[in-house]
């Protein structure tokens, strides 16, 4: 059996995984059949994603890059580039439908009900201002704070997120901060307005393994102090054994499987999701060279027919369904539970290796 804790080269301190919402709860993030188109591209990049979160579960979305995981969370928002249209399909938050709110209340939901983290903070945060103004921003838009209340708020939250200091580090600037400071202050901003919902994407790319394993602490803290619900964008199946209860695995635009995190890490039945883990582990082949998928990663819009995975698949050409996985694209099938998968040889894909828990 493959521990959790045992996928990637160093190892995460383990957070407490108790499942904290109930599959029977209701959805307070329902994601069904979203369709998103590019420019004038033939085929959605997102096609059909049913995907519910609910009230303090933490749902990760995995993928290569170009899957379509940070597109997904940007369709939450409506904050879709230009070039970018959601043709198809719902979302709604909290029994509302986002699709039909009116500006006003879009606002209201972004960094509001829902905070995002996004990639690269470094980057997000405005040079040309102080972080604590840029936190406290969010305060007086949200909360309608005065300037003075809404800093004395940033002075709170950044003590609440470990960072030292918190009344000199307010006042500085982007370029003054490390990886792992930076990110601790767009963790402040996305909790500054207390959200139900909070989107963390690739949240720990870039940083070293100590901060890494801070940052994953802090935010299972924080999702259990607040009741928050948490959506969690990454390609680091460590960070997703450490943090979530529920997975769902994204190719070319597509949910390909779904499940518990523990039942779909120990036992994953697609074949992309096998191929993930044993690129996660380093392994090696009879040659000595890492395990690697064939091929690139995919985009919805190269798909011809069939499977989207059937041209890097290991066990598509040589299965009883070869005919079938070329030319039809298969529906999500149950394997047992809360477990699904999108393949026509669900019960056939590789086994995996034995893999011993690592302390």
């Amino acid at each position: 059996m493959i521990a959790p804790a045992a996928i990637g080269t160093e190892m995460r301190p383990a957070v407490n995984l108790q499942p904290v919402a109930a599959p029977g709860v209701e959805p307070l993030l329902a994601i069904e059949g979203l369709r998103v188109r590019i420019g004038t591209g033939t085929r959605p990049v997102i096609d059909g994603l049913d995907l519910e979160i609910r009230r303090g579960e933490v749902v990760a979305l995995v993928g290569e890059s170009g899957s379509g995981k940070s597109l997904t969370a940007l369709s939450v928002l409506r904050l879709l580039p230009p070039s970018a249209a959601i043709t198809g399909g719902s979302v709604h938050f909290g029994g509302d439908d986002v699709g039909a709110m009116r500006p006003a209340a879009l606002n209201a939901l972004r960094g509001g009900r829902i905070g995002m983290i996004f990639q690269q903070p470094l980057a997000m945060l405005d040079p040309t201002c102080r972080v604590g103004d840029q936190v406290a921003e969010s305060l007086r838009i949200h909360r309608g704070l005065s300037r003075e209340a809404a800093l004395e708020r940033v002075v709170a939250l950044f003590r609440e997120v470990g960072i030292p200091a918190p009344e000199t580090r307010l006042r500085c600037y982007a370029h003054e901060l490390s990886g792992g400071m930076a990110q601790r202050v767009m963790i402040a901003a996305a909790l500054s307005a207390d959200p139900d919902l909070l989107i963390a994407d690739e949240p720990t790319t870039a940083l070293d393994v100590t901060v890494q394993a801070q940052i994953l602490r802090l935010l299972d803290e924080q999702r259990r102090k607040r009741d928050m619900a948490v959506l969690l964008i990454t390609h680091d199946l460590a960070v997703v054994a450490a943090l979530s209860e529920r997975v769902a695995v994204m190719y070319a635009g597509r949910l390909v499987e779904e499940g518990p995190t523990r039942e779909v890490l120990n036992a994953p039945r697609h074949p992309y999701t096998k191929a993930l883990i044993r690129c996660s582990l380093l392994q090696r082949d009879e040659t000595g060279a890492l395990i690697s998928i064939p091929g690139g990663g995919a985009s919805a819009r190269d798909i011809a027919s069939g499977c989207r995975f059937q041209p890097r698949c290991s066990v598509a050409a040589t299965s009883e369904h070869a005919h079938a996985c070329c030319s039809a694209e298969p529906s999500l099938q149950c394997c047992s539970g809360q477990h699904k998968a999108r393949c026509w040889n669900v019960n056939a894909a590789p086994a995996m290796p034995v893999v011993e828990h690592r302390a």
